[in-house]
């Protein structure tokens, strides 16, 4: 018997599907989960960084079978997206790909580079030196660059056409296995197919196979470049989710069709969404998984055996991969935020380890850092990224003599994360908790509307503290006579933040906080959602949020109420949208949908100038002055402050005292678990 076979039927029977090899053009790989090209900013000087060899070469050695790597500009002006986008076409490009396909060759997975252009979604000004109009198929503007372009003329075309060619034969060059032409997400290629931004009438504009005319000429040159014992695909998006103004499923149908009879292309990859959908695009937390399947299993039943078929959509587990493939659905399935949240995802399925399986939530720390051009993160595994120094194999286990007993206190995602990092070091690690629960703040979050995911995060780390023998506490006020008795070697104070309706406001710095926020009926945003999961009807029938913080608490709050009979909310924010926090991790486009259909009001740019009983006087920014009456609930989202009381009093005693996380100073919950793991290491 294949002991690798008995390995799978031992550790999960179901699957059988998703540990097949499969061959893809001149590409074989071992089994059938894969990562989509994920944009990550670890480059140094426009080209591919150690930072990703080490990120891909960690979940090679944990099991995954193929590998795309980030967009790479395919012709001269095409890699200025991002402040560390990366070229193709120019041959300093190649040993850094040599070293990305030597790292993942060696734990036998398989590596692709994806080629690009951004198109319209691009910024001519972004490298100080290669300053540049925009090339694009019509004049039609970025929703969110608004910058106009330069329409494409021939030459124009034939410089693209070259480029991606060159692009291909530098991959080739490499070592690398194969290249992806990116042609959804509405990016150059995928301007071309969509009626959205092809407005052209000439023979790269019209009809559907006319838009498909520019794939086609780049998918020859590559052939030219590259030879048919390489393999090339195509990423599309199956639906734009514009209706008639984007592209559709049916159009969609038919360019697949189109591609596959040319004989160009080994796979396409399907995915959905773009620019206006972006959303639709990298999933957020209430998102079902699986969402793009069918999609999947339509590209399948028109491409055939004339290629491979790659899905994504917030795949989560390899039983939905199983199912998606054992249906034909796919012939692979991408899973890449559920490995950047756990790199080992497949070995540890392979050995019968799923309980130790870091599950991704969907938070879209990752998404929510690139586009504001910062190398990506994930809030829930803080390695990522950072494998060049806390990888696998680098946490430095310590000896019988360097053992500490190390009190931890405060349950929430830091002081989780810290004590089970220090307890697979193996030091002995207590747990304290005031409550009867383990997750802070994260428990009031799970229980918000669409935010059940949340109870997956505290999941993750409770099954870390089980697994390394920390002892839990719960309902336990840790105060200096109990830690004391505890005799510990170490302190870390996890103990969190609290919203407090006096805190101050940028905005505001001509005073210390509103005017009337001690009123019995002004309520900061926790306080008022604890009484809102219980009790709404004390709220009253007309509430009206401050939200500064931008975060989702005050939309959860506004959902929650909302929802009862006869509640009037309204949420009002200094910032330019209500909500700025939501809208970076792409979930605004799904709860604003839900709050307006439940006749939530959404006022950005004002704040609160006096509260007077059940009248608020409100500031618009730019000047200017309303009223609300008869408010029965004002509730306030402005800043945490520190739960530092313990520290203050263990600070003069306590010689070996460390803080972590927001007691140290509320921050955003990927710096808590950055501190926690960092911290973790070295005690």
């Amino acid at each position: 018997m294949d002991t690798t076979n008995a390995i799978h039927e031992v550790a999960q029977p179901d699957l059988v599907k998703v540990w097949e090899p499969l061959r893809i053009g001149s590409t074989t790989v071992k089994n059938r989960i894969m990562m989509t090209a994920q944009t990550l900013l670890y480059g140094k000087d426009n080209i591919l960084g150690d930072r990703h060899v080490e990120y891909y070469r960690e979940r090679a050695l944990g099991g995954c079978a193929l590998f795309i790597c980030e967009q790479q500009g395919a012709f001269p002006i095409a890699k200025g997206s991002f402040h560390e986008g990366c070229t193709a076409w120019e041959e300093r490009c190649i040993p850094q790909y040599a070293k990305l396909a030597e790292a993942v060759h060696e734990h036998g997975a398989r590596q692709f580079v994806q080629l690009f252009g951004a198109g319209v979604h691009d910024r001519g000004t972004m490298i100080m030196d290669e300053w540049h109009p925009l090339w694009a198929a019509s004049r039609v503007r970025s929703i969110t660059h608004n910058e106009i372009p330069l329409v494409m003329e021939s030459h124009h075309f034939s410089d693209v056409i070259k480029g991606f060619g060159i692009s291909a034969r530098n991959v080739q060059a490499s070592g690398c296995d194969g290249v992806e032409l990116h042609a959804a997400h509405s990016y150059f290629l995928g301007q071309f197919l969509s009626p959205a931004y092809n407005k052209r009438d000439d023979k790269y504009g019209g009809s559907i196979a006319a838009r498909c005319r520019l794939i086609l000429e780049v998918g020859e040159e590559i052939r030219r470049q590259v030879g048919a014992n390489f393999t090339v695909g195509v990423r599309i998006s199956f639906d734009e989710f514009l209706g008639a103004s984007g592209i559709t499923p049916e159009q969609s149908e038919e360019q697949l069709e189109i591609l596959a009879s040319s004989g160009l292309f080994d796979f396409f990859n399907i995915s959905a969404g773009g620019y206006h959908t972006l959303h639709k695009t990298v999933a957020p937390m209430s998102t079902p998984e699986g969402y793009l399947l069918p999609f999947g299993q339509r590209a399948k039943e028109i491409v055939g055996n004339r290629a491979k078929v790659f899905i994504v959509g917030r795949i989560l587990s390899l039983s939905t991969a199983e199912r998606a493939l054992r249906d034909g659905m796919a012939d692979m399935v991408a899973m890449t935020r559920a490995q950047m949240a756990e790199p080992r995802l497949i070995a540890k399925t392979m050995l019968g380890r799923s309980n130790e399986i870091v599950r991704c939530i969907g938070a879209n720390e990752c998404i929510a850092r690139i586009f504001e051009n910062r190398p990506a993160a994930c809030l829930i595994n803080p390695v990522a990224g950072r494998e060049w120094k806390w990888g696998e194999g680098k946490l430095v286990k310590v000896g019988e003599d360097q053992k500490k007993n190390i009190v931890v206190v405060g349950a929430g995602l830091g002081g989780m994360h810290l004590a089970q990092i220090c307890a697979r070091r193996g030091h002995k690690v207590t747990l304290l908790e005031k409550q009867g629960y383990l997750g802070g703040r994260l428990d009031l979050l799970r229980q918000l509307p669409a935010r059940g995911e949340w109870a997956t995060a505290i999941d993750n780390l409770e099954r870390g503290l089980k697994a390394h023998n920390v002892d839990v506490k719960l309902n336990t006020n840790a105060d200096p006579d109990l830690l004391s008795s505890l005799n510990p070697d170490c302190i870390v104070l996890a103990t969190g933040a609290r919203f407090d309706v006096y805190a101050a406001s940028p905005f505001r710095p001509d005073r210390d906080f509103i005017p009337g926020c001690d009123q019995e009926n002004v309520y900061d945003v926790e306080s008022a959602l604890r009484l809102a999961l219980v009790t709404p009807e004390k709220l009253g029938k007309k509430i009206l949020v401050l939200d500064e913080t931008g975060e989702y608490l005050p939309f959860g709050l506004a959902e929650l109420l909302a929802t009862v009979p006869g509640v009037e909310v309204e949420v009002v924010s200094p910032h330019n949208v209500v909500g700025a926090d939501v809208q970076r991790r792409l979930e605004y486009q799904v709860v604003v949908q839900r709050l307006v259909n439940l006749g939530v009001t959404l006022t950005p740019q004002h704040n609160i100038q006096s509260i007077s009983g059940r009248c608020i006087e409100l500031l618009p920014n730019w000047g200017g002055r309303s009223r609300i009456e008869e408010v029965d609930s004002i509730v306030l989202s402005i800043a945490r402050v520190p739960n530092d009381e313990l520290y203050q009093s263990l600070r003069e005693s306590f010689s070996n005292l460390h803080r972590i996380g927001d007691c140290l100073a509320p921050r955003a919950l990927s710096a808590v678990m950055y501190e926690a793991e960092e911290l973790g290491r070295t005690i």
